[in-house]
């Protein structure tokens, strides 16, 4: 399924608006901002995005925080959208959210509705269609050109879709199919059809079906639209795939190529895993290797992304924070002949700086390290997977089944790893995220027992509560990795002075004295870090129990 490309519309006329209304800056910093803006978008027009995002981010930092919100909002808006179109969708979240306070100061309904689209979009990509639902909500509240109110409504069904609400779907779908203002965008308009078509699939409504996908895909080739025509190729496939099994595939063998001509990773693969289900086992078997290598490629390719993007702000931070410290340096120079208060003041301002480098350095080192973690867990489980394919007669059914298994097993633990490392919400959704966090360790062959009557979080400040998540996590990634545990019981209250957290279950234990290693190890420094006590309570073969106090 192809998402709308929503910066286009959303963006037309904005860069005309940037240059008669540039930052409140003297001449030479104008001429500066200019120059960058034509640079960040000649780099985005080209796909170079590394150099995109430097410009932007230069862009930025051109701009004073005071004064020239207006001017900030824009290259922020892009900054996110770089980010989310090379995957690293919790980084774009954080640049959209840090970009809503300016828009504040500053209302332009049009950045706006662009902003609420796009965590919209995140939203539905993280699986939260509800949360997506309520940004849509917003953004079309806000929004009055016609055509972006069609294309609203469209991402609005397309959220219906994704949680297979296939009803609701056509009911929006079909109030757009004869719209007069799509039919004179045909990429729109191509959309909206196709969607239909494959919500009438889901619906087994094959003629209807049918006739919706055709269409779409005849004004795709007209219009030589190739990112859309993938998407048509993909669900006529699915549209063939038990009446004619022979032009299924040759259909998803045009999506994979069309995909790969427009390179459009995410495409690729889910024609190439059409092509792994239902092609013979020789064909299927060479498909999966391309899947493998595709999909460790794009974890490549996204963790450099993220890296790059990371590494580009933090330069940035330093050679300003390196401007700032040398004017600094000259300004309480002078004050400091003046009287010896001033010095004093510049003294306690080198320090503050100074400590903000070593945070940002930390920040920095911590993002470089779960780039390294991401590599290294999914090292083994694709050169199983490998060493399986080569291995294994895939004429067996079981064999598919099991390589397909992998396959889904290598794309949920990346999403694992990132969910494990994203933001804490310390707000009034902490409670409910929090539960849903330690939910995710409960299966059927594991039971979790919760006793948090008295635990009361809005006593706990924001920082303890981004502690007890991640103790309790890592106590429970710990359970899920090695205990073998089939109960675990959890207890959580606080008194007026102290946090307790007890923790006991019913796994395979251990005498090793090296056990505090890797998380259990993570989970004492976190303790000690906020003069918290612990003890470890644990023997082979009768589980494992700990008693966690923290003062308040």
């Amino acid at each position: 399924m192809i998402l709308r490309n929503v910066h286009s519309p959303f963006f037309i006329g904005f860069i005309v608006l940037l240059f008669f209304t540039s930052c409140s800056k003297n001449t030479k910093e104008t001429i500066s901002y200019k120059t960058s803006i034509a640079k960040a978008e000649s780099f985005l027009e080209s796909q170079t995005y590394d150099s995109a995002f430097y410009y932007y981010n230069t862009i930025k930092n051109l701009c004073n925080e005071n004064n020239d919100t207006k001017n900030i909002i824009y290259p922020m808006l892009r900054m996110g959208e770089i980010q989310s179109v090379q995957g690293d969708l919790q980084s774009s979240e954080e640049t959209f959210t840090e970009a809503l306070p300016y828009l504040k100061k500053n209302p332009q309904n049009d950045y706006l509705a662009f902003l609420y689209n796009s965590l919209a979009m995140i939203y539905l990509e993280q699986h939260n269609p509800n949360e997506a639902f309520n940004y849509y909500q917003k953004s079309w509240s806000i929004t009055t050109d016609s055509l972006k109110r069609c294309i609203l409504k469209n991402n609005i069904a397309y959220n219906y879709m994704k949680q297979k609400n296939y009803s609701k779907a056509i009911t929006l779908l079909k109030s757009l199919k004869n719209s007069d203002t799509l039919k004179n965008h045909d990429t729109d308009w191509a959309r909206v059809l196709d969607n239909l078509g494959f919500s009438y699939l889901n619906k087994n409504n094959y003629t209807s079906s049918k006739e919706y996908l055709e269409q779409a895909k005849k004004i795709r080739e007209k219009a030589k639209d190739s990112l859309g025509l993938t998407a048509s190729f993909i669900h006529l496939a699915e549209w063939y795939k038990n009446s004619n099994p022979i032009l299924a595939n040759q259909h998803a063998l045009y999506a994979l190529k069309t995909a790969t001509k427009v390179k459009n990773t995410n495409d690729r693969l889910e024609a190439l895993s059409f092509l792994i289900q239902h092609e013979n086992a020789t064909l299927s078997k060479k498909y999966a290797v391309l899947y493998l290598k595709l999909n460790d490629s794009i974890t490549g390719v996204q963790q450099k992304a993220k890296n790059q993007f990371a590494k580009i702000k933090y330069d940035s931070k330093q050679a300003l924070l390196e401007a700032q410290q040398q004017k600094a340096m000259k300004e309480y120079f002078i004050l400091g002949l003046i009287c010896f208060v001033s010095f004093s003041i510049y003294i306690y301002y080198r320090i503050k700086k100074r400590n903000l480098k070593k945070l940002q350095e930390t920040t920095y080192t911590t993002e470089i390290r779960i780039a390294k973690k991401l590599h290294d867990e999914l090292a083994n489980d694709v050169h199983n997977t490998i060493t399986f394919i080569d291995t294994q007669d895939f004429q067996k059914p079981e064999n598919k089944e099991h390589l397909l298994h992998n396959l889904d097993t290598i794309y949920h633990r990346t999403r694992n790893i990132s969910n494990e490392n994203s933001t804490i919400d310390t707000g009034k959704n902490y409670f409910e995220n929090f539960k849903s966090m330690v939910g995710l360790y409960q299966n059927s062959q594991r039971n979790i027992l919760l006793q948090f009557e008295n635990f009361y979080v809005e006593k706990i400040n924001p920082e303890l509560k981004i502690i007890v998540y991640r103790v309790v996590q890592e106590l429970l990634v710990n359970m899920n990795k090695h205990s073998q545990a089939t109960l675990v019981v959890l207890k959580i209250e606080n008194t007026k002075k102290t946090l307790y957290i007890t923790y006991s279950d019913n796994g395979v234990g251990t005498q090793n004295k090296n056990f505090k290693k890797n998380g259990i190890q993570n989970v004492e420094n976190r303790i000690f870090s906020v003069n918290g006590t612990l003890t470890f309570d644990t023997h082979k073969g009768k589980g494992f129990k700990t008693h966690i106090s923290i003062p308040l």
